[in-house]
């Protein structure tokens, strides 16, 4: 899916945005966005017309279940008045493709557990899916639109939630929002400190050790609302499940100034592995967006687009061969992989090809990437 950044208003003071004024979303889901526009005479008769509604961002729309025992509350957001049509469309394609999915999982579980209780005589209770949105940021504000998604299914143990976020500019080329964008370069550290502190104030609801909260990563699920930022994890990854799916709340920096963009790139120990080939292989795309890259990923060609200003390079998955602008290409013993959705490409890239200075710390394997000279 194509990822995010223009020249507007947001992408100029991203991180300084205090977002606050989100517009309020309605009983139905649905949030309105007024169009400011005075009222104006009729000619010659002197009415007044009343000022125009925009159409709403979006519109829900819901998925039945052709199972009997399962019982399914399914809402869906269908976005319509986003800039970037292109983007909306494949938005819509995954949130909807995401919801078959997860019906089409709990369907068979609760098929299967109805058989099973048939076969050997016990009552069967309908399992349940509900699914349900919030767009936490309509884009009213700034040009951010935030969107949360609850999936929670309950079967014959306790209920299973997971929660999917959204982020990204409501542009002519949409781009995907990042806590790098909003925190700068350091909101490791800055979320960390966070979230480490509320975890101690009340430190029976979660896990200790190895088991518990180890760092934010480039990855974190995340939605915006209200001037705060709220860094969400899914049940049972830092706490047990009577915890839920922890969020906590950081206020987004309230700063005036003109933000430049992050210097450095983070890629923590867990993110990047040892490739068949012996080289370090690294998220591709999580790695540069950080340093304000664009990386478009081509399906057709099953190869990513990079480029920074007058920068370009473009790689494609399992051909050893690199380069940019018009240099010619160069093999660095490794392929670009995909893997877990997300394209790898060898650590070298990042460093001998695109000139990016890169270091990592022997103790904890932290990457740090950053621009030459930074």
């Amino acid at each position: 899916m194509k990822t995010m950044q223009h020249t507007t208003k947001w992408t100029k003071t991203l991180v300084a945005a205090g977002l606050a004024g989100i517009l309020m979303v309605s009983a139905s889901g649905l949030p309105f966005a007024h169009v400011h526009a005075q009222a104006q005479a009729a000619s010659g008769n002197g009415r007044i017309t009343a000022p125009a509604l925009a159409a709403p961002l979006v519109t829900s729309k819901t998925l039945q279940s052709t199972e009997k025992w399962l019982e399914a509350d399914i809402t869906i957001p269908v976005f319509q008045g986003l800039a970037d049509t292109k983007y909306q469309d494949q938005l819509n394609d995954i949130i909807e493709s995401h919801a078959f999915k997860d019906l089409a999982i709990w369907e068979q579980e609760a098929a299967a557990s109805a058989a099973l209780a048939q076969k050997n005589g016990y009552a069967m209770h309908p399992y349940q899916l509900l699914i349900q949105y919030e767009l936490t940021s309509d884009g009213s504000d700034n040009g951010l639109v935030s969107l949360k998604i609850t999936t929670e299914g309950t079967g014959m143990n306790n209920p299973d939630t997971r929660i999917d976020t959204y982020n990204f500019t409501n542009e002519a080329e949409a781009k995907r929002v990042t806590l790098a964008d909003l925190f700068g370069s350091k909101y490791p550290s800055i979320l960390d400190a966070h979230i480490k502190s509320a975890i101690a104030a009340d430190q029976e609801r979660y896990f200790e050790g190895e088991d518990g909260f180890q760092g934010v990563d480039p990855e974190q699920s995340f939605y915006v609302k209200d001037g705060k930022a709220y860094i969400v994890f899914q049940e049972y990854s830092i706490a047990p499940g009577s915890t839920g799916t922890p969020e906590f709340a950081v206020k987004l920096p309230d700063r005036k100034e003109e933000v430049h963009g992050a210097v450095q790139s983070i890629i923590p120990s867990g993110k990047h592995y040892i490739g068949k080939d012996g080289k370090i292989m690294v998220p591709l795309a999580s790695a540069l967006r950080q340093l304000q890259f664009d990386v478009a990923w081509n399906g057709k060609r099953k190869a990513a687009d990079i480029s920074k200003g007058a920068l370009w390079s473009s790689i494609s998955l399992n051909k050893d061969s690199y380069f940019l602008g018009k240099k010619a290409p160069r093999k660095l013993g490794a392929a670009p992989e995909m893997r877990n959705g997300h394209v790898y490409v060898p650590l070298e890239f990042l460093s001998d090809i695109l000139n990016l200075k890169v270091s990592q710390d022997n103790k904890n394997g932290q990457i740090t990437i950053s621009v030459a000279g930074k």
